[in-house]
């Protein structure tokens, strides 16, 4: 469990305190129905400012290759009344890039605006700073994405330019424990 504005280990579940009534785990193959219906619960302006397209669904082969260990670590965030039902999925990746990783996140419509996003970031950077390998955390959004954009500024994160209508944002680097 982690409270909100500390940077703790992040364990493979947990359960953020009230007011968000949801469990993160970590994100299994079994878990793809569940992600395309978030997807497709999501609004056009939520999937586009997440992927900078209209994406609908993921394929089987990607979701298999976005949740497999050696990609790094994607999380499913469901209600704790209802796990069979994604609000959000989180997925920090390694990159091609020795040492940096990507974070990215989509969450449903009617929970976004209640402080998930932030707490889910907390919770990806906090692996990140757990992870020997990551030395960088970066993340790509639609320049549009106002949530993501406030918690960069929340976090005191320089924003850059966008490029092409994309934010390309290096996070600060993760703090060992």
């Amino acid at each position: 469990m982690f409270t909100p504005g500390t940077i703790t280990p992040a364990p493979p579940e947990h359960t953020p305190p009230a007011p968000h009534p949801f469990t993160t785990r970590r994100a299994r193959l079994e878990d793809l129905d569940r992600v395309n219906a978030l997807h497709r619960r999501c609004s056009l302006e939520s999937r586009y400012a997440r992927y900078a397209t209209a994406r609908r669904e993921l394929k089987a082969t990607e979701f298999a290759r976005l949740v497999h260990p050696a990609a790094g670590t994607s999380w499913l965030t469901t209600p704790q009344d209802d796990p069979d039902t994604a609000v959000a999925v989180t997925h920090l990746l390694k990159t091609r890039t020795a040492g940096t990783f990507e974070l990215a996140i989509l969450i449903g419509d009617p929970w976004q605006g209640r402080g998930l996003g932030s707490e889910l970031t907390a919770h990806a950077l906090a692996a990140a700073a757990d992870d020997p390998d990551c030395r960088t955390v970066t993340a790509l959004f639609g320049a549009g994405n106002r949530r993501a954009l406030a918690i960069l500024r929340r976090r005191r994160i320089p924003v850059p330019a966008a490029r092409a209508g994309l934010i390309d944002v290096v996070l600060p680097p993760p703090e060992r424990s």
